[in-house]
């Protein structure tokens, strides 16, 4: 992909996953680590994103269901599923998050100039690739919730 724009910005890195049947770009430097699915132990009440806490490097983390943050249709069960550790929150309360994917793909550049706004929230914009609508997420709206 050509990583030039017309207004000089830099490319973005994004990490590309799919989940259920949306594509969704990561940016990289929010990517700690993709790792096969964690086991994970559900919270009782918890709300249909939160499946649960797993423990990554020593540590409890919440794992957050990605197609259903995006709302995505489900699609065909996964053959080898993935947790994606990120770093979500704003930079000066950022915490490590493991959001379930269905597979990690690869590693796209993605050109300001052709995403597409779509606002404050997690899906911070919308891109095609390789001919797919993928949302660009946002993870610092993620925060801590």
């Amino acid at each position: 992909m050509d990583s030039r724009s017309g207004t000089g910005a830099a490319s973005l890195r994004a990490l590309l996953v799919e989940t259920g049947e949306y594509l969704c770009a990561l940016p990289i430097n929010r990517v700690r680590q993709v790792v096969r699915a964690l086991s994970v132990h559900p919270l009782p009440g918890a709300s249909p994103e939160l499946l649960g806490l797993a423990e990554f490097t020593g540590e409890p983390i919440p794992v957050l269901d990605l197609a259903r943050l995006v709302g995505a249709p489900t699609g065909a069960r996964p053959a080898n599923p993935v947790t994606v550790v990120v770093w979500a929150g704003p930079p000066d309360a950022r915490e490590l998050v493991g959001l379930a994917a269905d597979a990690a793909l690869e590693i796209v550049e993605i050109a300001p100039a052709d995403v597409a706004a779509a606002g404050p929230g997690l899906i911070g914009g919308e891109v095609a690739l390789g001919g797919r609508p993928t949302c660009l997420l946002n993870l610092e709206a993620l925060g801590s919730s």
